[in-house]
């Protein structure tokens, strides 16, 4: 069965800050060695809290156009699909349209075994503690993927990449991942660490971060020109088989070691910034605290929502001033709320309706909503939902399950370079000019455009002709799909986590039917 088009409409936002982005990441995808410039001048950092756009920490940015990836223990860049719960940061024009998304994971790797505690919601991977979070006022709540739909799906040996805001757990003297994403991997092209060295042995070459030894003896330094010392922040990266136990002792013979200043980027220009996350080591005495290893001074800054309280283990959202040094003066601090009609708190979605089982559970960008709390009535007077509805959807993330629950809805249209999802069958592929037609529902035909920025899953530029795939872009002026994903579902690795509730992937075991059955 083929699906119609679907819509997702986008919009521009205002000036978030003026930050210097630079790459850092781990994961797979289609490989690219060209990385983008590491002078763009203006930046947000922090945690995707919806599409619609994308949307950082409740702030809208138009992606349409924007690369996005992770890069890889070499130093290339994969291009790849955005996810809820995962750390970014976004270069953009300075209104509100992005030209590049960097994904960070916090640690990716294998569960270690016997760590796994679930009264706590916490575990190892690679020596680093994580813990999940299914309480909205400390923080962001959880999100799973890769099949995971709740911390009791984690086994030991897993592989997985972790996303969060890194806090000082002043029990137990440690940094501890609070995870914002922790999603199953088939499979990882390498080990990936990233947070601040300490006990550093320049004769040994070693350091520690957190539980894991790091040894650099035979690692890549990136800058060349770095030269490693105490509290810097650095992303590291080695094959699995190079993660050692000896004892209680475990180390990484690194492959890579990228040093990444104290404003999670390869250089500094003034300006203002937006960054969210954990606040660690708050003191009241010196007005300061630190977010991903950046100081930040409180100074005269405003504090919002009226009578929040900023202290350690809170998930603020700073904009300020940012120093020669790295530091941050605040201007203003946001404390994140457990109210979803805090941007702080609270999914948001635009976009067409992907797929429906009925008027109250449908897929938005790939994401499963619950709106059984709207009065459908109210938010769209006189319009039946259907697949290609375009809908303004805000939600909570729910413990459990992967379904977000609807606190509104409206129904709109779309506007500039709104995107959409077409299906069908792949033809006349020509990979010189790296285009193909489309054949959808019935004999309709649509031309497709692909380039660097695509995503393919499950296919590849060489297999596209005959595949049946789904296409998600936007519309140029000509009327051609210029195509920011491909992917067949047919392919494990071409599937998402939405497709059991539009019965792509009956073999995942969740449904519409289930969810309900167990919100009963």
């Amino acid at each position: 069965m083929t699906n119609p088009i679907l819509t997702r409409a986008l919009s521009a936002t205002a000036l978030l800050s003026a930050l210097v982005l630079a790459a850092c990441g781990g994961g797979g995808g289609s490989s690219s060695t060209s990385g983008a410039s590491s002078s763009i001048a203006q930046s947000a950092s922090g945690t995707v809290t919806g599409f619609g756009s994308v949307y950082v920490d409740g702030v809208e940015i138009e992606d349409a156009r924007a690369t996005t990836r992770v890069e890889n223990a070499d130093g290339s860049y994969s291009v790849v699909a955005l996810q809820l719960g995962q750390r970014v940061r976004v270069a953009h024009d300075g209104s509100g349209s992005a030209s590049g998304v960097t994904v960070d994971a916090a640690v990716i790797g294998a569960v270690a075994s016997g760590s796994i505690d679930t009264a706590a919601l916490s575990f190892r991977v690679a020596g680093q503690a994580v813990r999940a979070n299914t309480d909205s006022t400390l923080g962001v709540v959880t999100v799973y993927g890769g099949g995971y739909t709740a911390f009791t799906d984690i086994a030991a040996t897993d592989l997985v990449e972790v996303h969060g805001s890194v806090v000082y757990d002043s029990t137990a003297r440690a940094y501890v991942v609070q995870a914002s994403r922790i999603e199953k991997k088939a499979a990882i092209t390498a080990v990936r660490v990233m947070g601040k060295i300490a006990g550093l042995d320049t004769t040994a070459r070693t350091f520690a971060i957190n539980g894991l030894t790091v040894s650099y003896a035979a690692a890549t330094l990136a800058p060349s020109t770095a030269t490693l010392a105490n509290d810097q922040t650095v992303a590291v990266w080695g094959p699995s088989s190079a993660l050692v136990a000896s004892g209680s002792t475990l180390t990484l013979n690194a492959s890579r070691v990228k040093v990444v200043n104290a404003s999670l980027a390869d250089s500094i220009t003034s300006g203002t910034t937006q960054l969210g996350g954990l606040v660690s080591n708050y003191s009241a005495t010196t007005g300061s605290f630190e977010i991903e290893g950046v100081k930040v001074l409180v100074g005269s800054a405003t504090v919002t929502p009226t009578g929040a309280t900023l202290a350690s283990g809170a998930y603020v959202q700073v904009t300020g001033t940012v120093g020669s040094d790295g530091s941050i003066t605040a201007t203003t601090l946001r404390v994140r709320q457990a109210s979803t009609t805090d941007d702080l708190a609270r999914v948001r979605l635009t976009g067409a309706i992907e797929s429906l089982t009925d008027q109250s559970s449908f897929v938005v960008r790939g994401v499963p909503v619950d709106a059984a709390g709207i009065d459908l009535a109210t938010a769209c007077p006189g319009v039946t939902l259907a697949v290609g509805t375009v809908v303004k959807v805000t939600a909570s993330v729910q413990s459990g399950t992967d379904v977000v629950l609807a606190s509104s809805l409206a129904c709109t249209r779309a506007s500039t370079y709104t995107m959409r999802s077409a299906s069908g069958t792949a033809g006349t592929v020509d990979s010189t000019t790296k285009t193909f037609t489309l054949t959808t529902a019935g004999t309709t035909t649509q031309k497709v455009q692909w380039s660097d920025q695509t995503v393919f899953a499950g296919v590849t530029a060489t297999t596209l002709d005959g595949a049946a795939v789904v296409v998600d872009g936007y519309l140029d002026s000509s009327g051609t799909l210029v195509a920011r994903k491909i992917r067949n579902p047919a392919v494990t690795s071409g599937r998402q986590d939405s497709d059991a509730y539009s019965g792509l992937d009956p073999s995942s075991g969740r449904s519409w039917k289930q969810y309900r059955s167990s919100r009963r």
